[in-house]
């Protein structure tokens, strides 16, 4: 049911002559509501309230239990007092919607509006010349020549200092590349690029971000390291942190795109243009009072030169090494010389398809770091021999020097051969207690717990260990042992005293009290 207002409204814009959609458009309601109230008189319309009034609502037997909810909890939404009713009443059946409806009707009714939590804003401080731009995207549908809709998506960059903008369109949704492009573009307008730009935290330019730490879309981080500008990129759900963009993409709907006929995409971007040179960067504006084209004639000295793309040229392919010191190039792992890895290292990759290599260049020195033979498929690890260090070296001379010091003897060497076969991926581990073991323990004990252990085929240093300790206490004389001392927490327990009954009983399955 609509107020008495809104049924004034309905009225006076049929007798204007208006259409019902049109209506329910400008008073931004439903038809369906405009519908039921268009052919209604003021005199039916005045039966109709005074029905209603009288009429029994379905909520008003939770009338009371509603209307507490909202005095505890001012807060609380339609949607918790929906559920609150359903485990409170087990008989009750209105719907969420009749719930969210008396919900809205009674705070009316009692002067009890939800509370509304008011963010407080700051002014940002006007950044130099030179030094931010923002971007953003958008869509918006259009009508073509014959009635049909087109959606059209909007790249549209700004230089925060000046308000100079830029805004170019297209057909389809904005990739990685038709991104990187539409920089280029707006970098060619601009002649230069900001030391800084502003994003949102779209997924064709960022994959993640955590606190701070960054992870770009892999095409988009070789584009900022190719042109040199900085990224910073809003909170999520943060649209007001980059309010000049977000002005400038409504500008561009509601001034340019809005009324227009869609002729082609090539014509829309040449009128586009025009329309930037002539209103959007042509006018005063609102804010700074100034007008956006002059303000750039100043801008654009302090704006750094951007080595232009060319169209589709592909960028030079640059990738992180990582902590296994492999690089990642067409979901292929290629492994580096070890040492490789530095914190924060980058190489650069030229693959050469008809010799059927891929080359990894440092970076910052240029210096070759790895030839590659170019892997087929994906999910593969090419490796890298190193001859100056095999990945056992290490396990062999530790096992030789385990040896040494049990003196190479049949007795140790089958010990040790046990060990390298039964816990092969802990033998390094194994080789390192081993010798603990030597400098704690002569070579007569160490001799006769390995041969106990090998009689009991116990193959395991901590094996060995426990043997040790083993034959120590049995060399010791009972009067030389320590006695055993419990806590004084165990000393004050009274075990528990029951006759011999009890635990006959148990026995046959009885009760043991």
């Amino acid at each position: 049911m609509v107020g008495t207002e809104m049924y004034v409204k309905i009225q006076e814009l049929k007798r204007k002559g208006y259409k019902k959609q049109r209506a329910a458009r400008e008073l931004m309601i439903d038809t369906k509501t405009v519908r039921k109230y268009w052919d209604m008189s003021e005199s039916e319309y005045s039966e109709y309230l005074l029905e209603t009034k009288e009429r029994t609502k379905i909520m008003d037997p939770y009338r009371d239990f509603v209307l507490e909810q909202i005095e505890q909890h001012p807060e609380i939404t339609s949607a918790i007092i929906y559920d609150h009713l359903l485990e409170t009443f087990q008989e009750f059946a209105p719907s969420y919607r009749s719930v969210r409806l008396y919900v809205c009707n009674l705070r009316d009714a009692e002067g009890m509006p939800a509370p509304q939590k008011i963010r407080q804003y700051c002014e940002v401080a006007e950044t130099p010349l030179g030094q931010q731009g923002q971007v953003d995207m958008g869509q918006k549908v259009m009508r073509d020549s014959y009635g049909k809709n087109v959606k059209v998506y909007i790249f549209a960059m700004v230089l925060s200092a000046s308000r100079h903008k830029y805004a170019q369109f297209q057909l389809e949704p904005f990739t990685a590349q038709t991104f990187i492009e539409a920089h280029d573009a707006a970098f060619r307008y601009f002649g230069g690029r900001p030391k800084e730009i502003v994003y949102d935290q779209d997924r064709v330019m960022v994959v993640s971000e955590n606190a701070g730490d960054i992870i770009l879309t892999e095409a988009f981080e070789q584009y900022q390291s190719y042109a040199g500008f900085s990224v910073h990129l809003c909170r999520g759900f943060d649209p007001e942190s980059k309010g000049k963009i977000e002005a400038v993409v409504k500008y561009v709907k509601n001034n340019f795109l809005t009324c227009r006929i869609f002729h082609g995409i090539n014509r829309l971007n040449s009128e586009g243009l025009a329309w930037l040179d002539r209103t959007g960067n042509g006018q005063v504006h609102e804010t700074t009072k100034m007008v956006p084209k002059v303000v750039f004639r100043e801008e654009q000295k302090y704006l750094e030169r951007v080595p232009e793309l060319g169209g589709r040229t592909l960028l030079p392919k640059l990738a992180a090494v990582r902590k296994t010191n492999v690089v990642l190039y067409l979901q292929n792992r290629y492994q580096m010389p070890l040492g490789t890895y530095q914190p924060g290292r980058r190489v650069r990759i030229e693959a050469q398809e008809e010799a059927g290599t891929v080359r990894f260049y440092d970076h910052g020195s240029g210096e070759l770091l790895q030839t590659h033979a170019l892997a087929a498929g994906a999910g593969k690890l090419v490796r890298v021999t190193h001859p100056d260090r095999p990945r056992n070296q290490k396990l062999t001379e530790l096992r030789m020097q385990v040896l040494r010091e049990f003196g190479s003897t049949e007795l140790s060497e089958r010990f040790v051969a046990g060990i390298l076969i039964h816990k092969p991926r802990y033998a390094k581990d194994q080789m390192s207690w081993l010798l603990k073991l030597q400098r704690q323990f002569k070579s007569a004990e160490l001799d006769q717990a390995m041969a106990y252990c090998l009689e009991r085929s116990l193959f395991g240093a901590s094996d060995l260990q426990d043997t040790l300790e083993y034959f120590k206490t049995l060399s010791v004389e009972p009067e030389q042992l320590a006695p055993v001392v419990l806590p004084l927490k165990y000393r004050l327990v009274t075990a528990r005293q029951r006759p011999l009954q009890a635990y006959e009983n148990l026995w046959k399955g009885g009760d043991s009290r």
